[in-house]
């Protein structure tokens, strides 16, 4: 008797077998918004680090395929058994992790979501038992319609392929970082700003790093906003270390308090550089994943305090 013909049990399997691939699908599609940090953190575990880039790329379409294929239950043999091939994969790579000192997330959500090894070990250890109770279910299952299934795999796997290809014009921004509106200041320690609270009050306040090669242009537009009379308070935050701060008040003449955050709480707030938001009470209000013009920031002020 084949087990899939009990109905409780094939209709168990399926279900499992359908939140599993959403979750697979989920996280590929939100590493595809941010490939750039996703492979980063691939090379922080020193495996091969100069192919942390294609891994990464190569990853994204692959989990994308493997989940819509699990939800379509296509290749009920084939492609459960895969999943569970990488996931005992991921969880040996997480436990390496481990080993060598790594306490952050495993990167499976990009930046959206911080999660320490242990708790990505048991969540992938829960995934791997429900998919090896979906492969004995459904061992012998023969779905049919094999070729429209094929067809909708390969149609969201291109359209990750696209996502992951067109990342850097998609306003996803908020989406997929921490630095959006409702996010509180609180949690991001910063080192070397004296004399300003960014906890109280109204702040524009400019995230980037020094080694960008449009530095100078960004920080006299910054001057700009920083000398308007609407704007109370300018602020810039350096990911490079507080041994820059001289040098980028003296070289790049900064007319504002520029402090330093450590690239380990900055690299969630960004896809890339420089990032500007306005902050009221700690709060953040608004972001710009470009440098906004002195109208565009006094407007957003009025917005807030009026």
């Amino acid at each position: 008797m084949r087990l899939s013909s009990n109905r409780i049990l094939f209709v168990t399997a399926r279900v499992l077998e359908s939140l599993v691939g959403l979750v697979f699908l989920f996280a590929a599609f939100l590493k595809a918004l941010d490939p750039r940090t996703f492979a980063e953190q691939i090379a922080m575990y020193g495996i091969f680090p100069e192919l942390a880039t294609l891994a990464a790329w190569v990853l994204i379409p692959l989990e994308v395929a493997l989940a819509t294929g699990l939800i379509l239950n296509l290749f009920p043999r084939i492609i459960p058994l895969t999943i569970i091939a990488l996931l005992i994969f991921f969880i040996g790579i997480t436990v390496y992790g481990m080993m060598i000192g790594l306490g952050e997330s495993c990167g499976c959500f990009g930046n959206l979501v911080d999660r320490g090894p242990e708790q990505v070990i048991i969540e992938d250890v829960v995934m791997l038992v429900a998919l090896i109770f979906v492969t004995v279910v459904l061992w012998s299952h023969r779905p049919g319609k094999t070729g429209l299934r094929i067809a909708g795999t390969l149609a969201l796997t291109v359209l990750s392929v696209g996502v992951t290809v067109a990342h850097p014009m998609l306003p996803v921004d908020d989406l997929v970082t921490k630095m959006k509106p409702g996010a509180h200041f609180s949690t991001w320690p910063v080192d070397g700003l004296y004399g300003k609270d960014l906890n109280r009050g109204t702040h524009v306040v400019f995230l980037f790093t020094v080694e960008d090669p449009g530095i100078r242009e960004h920080v006299e537009q910054m001057n700009l906003i920083a000398q308007h009379q609407d704007v109370p308070s300018t602020v810039g935050l350096i990911i490079d270390g507080t041994e820059h701060l001289t040098t980028l008040m003296f070289e790049y003449a900064a007319a504002f308090p520029v402090a330093a955050i450590e690239p380990r709480f900055a690299r969630p707030l960004y896809r890339s550089l420089p990032r500007v938001f306005l902050l009221h009470e700690g709060t953040v209000i608004s972001t710009w994943s470009e440098l906004p013009t002195v109208e565009i920031v006094v407007q957003a002020i009025h917005s807030t305090t009026s």
